[in-house]
């Protein structure tokens, strides 16, 4: 009698988690397309279909830029992943909080590539000069080096140091040397978000592994 109670509350359970995602996933999906309907005429189907599809382009348009978008997903998941893992230690807890937040930094750089926020959201829709997000990065990356840089002493420093370097350089070439070649510049950031990406994830399997062996 015990474990059909059990199995009951569990099944409960399940069936209030599937309708919170299905609530998470398509209240949001129909506010924006009924709002993005009315007010700009955009049909659904844009928002929908892949932008291949809609354009008849071949498959692998913009191939490296997908891989780069999932290098930032992973990146991000990975750390907010292990905040939730490590903030249940107490000798964690300064860990806990580095992880949070660049996990949510992470997610700020991954929307903002993803949707071209600086690139054509800002300049182009709210008339906003895309130099403001990079005052804006610049703040945020100083406050991140300042509140952790006794952390990152003990990390692989040099692989984050990388990183923004790529990136840098990535900037370098679309602001100051416009006409480089495009690719030189993907390439920059690419590299850069790949090695954001080698860099987190080594730390947080560090850390994580750490907690299990001295939970044992």
């Amino acid at each position: 009698m015990t474990n059909l109670v059990l199995q009951k509350s569990s099944y409960i359970h399940q069936i209030k988690i599937l309708l919170l995602t299905f609530l998470i996933t398509i209240i949001p999906f129909s506010l924006i397309s009924i709002f993005l309907q009315l007010k700009a005429k955009v049909p659904t189907e844009d928002l929908t279909r892949d932008p291949s599809a809609i354009m008849s382009m071949p498959f692998y348009l913009g191939f490296f830029s997908n891989i780069g978008i999932l290098l930032w997903c992973s990146s991000a998941s990975i750390c907010l992943f292990s905040y939730i893992i490590l903030k249940k230690d107490i000798r964690s807890k300064e860990y806990s909080s580095f992880f949070l937040f660049s996990g949510l930094i992470t997610c700020l750089l991954l929307f903002d590539d993803f949707f071209l926020i600086h690139d054509s959201v800002f300049p182009d829709y709210l008339n906003i000069n895309e130099s403001v997000f990079y005052v804006i990065y610049i703040a945020i990356a100083s406050t991140f080096f300042l509140k952790f840089k006794t952390i990152l002493k003990k990390t692989e420093f040099l692989i984050l140091l990388s990183a923004i370097f790529f990136f840098g350089l990535s900037i370098v070439c679309d602001n100051i040397f416009p006409d480089i070649h495009i690719a030189i510049e993907d390439t920059f950031k690419l590299l850069g978000i790949s090695t954001w990406f080698t860099y987190f994830t080594r730390i947080c399997l560090q850390r994580v592994s750490r907690l299990i062996s001295l939970s044992r």
